[in-house]
């Protein structure tokens, strides 16, 4: 029981923490301009800059640091 436990909790884990990134990166989803190329053709694409994974990366893993468990996503 305490592996089908350890799996649950990993599980959730990692589906609370993808949806944590998903939410943070996509607040910052910008629609492109003409200056970007044929990016800015009109083709219904956004762009999220690297930095906001970059920040997003850094802060969890000072999270994980200072405490695993708190690091979890509500």
């Amino acid at each position: 029981q305490t592996g089908a436990v350890s799996a649950q909790l990993a599980k959730q884990f990692a589906e609370r923490t993808l949806q944590n990134l998903y939410d943070y990166v996509t607040s910052f989803a910008t629609k492109p301009d003409a200056s970007m190329g044929m990016f800015g053709s009109g083709a219904p694409v956004q762009v999220l800059p690297v930095k906001v994974f970059e920040d997003w990366y850094n802060a969890f893993l000072r999270k994980l640091q200072r405490d695993p468990v708190a690091a979890m996503p509500n």
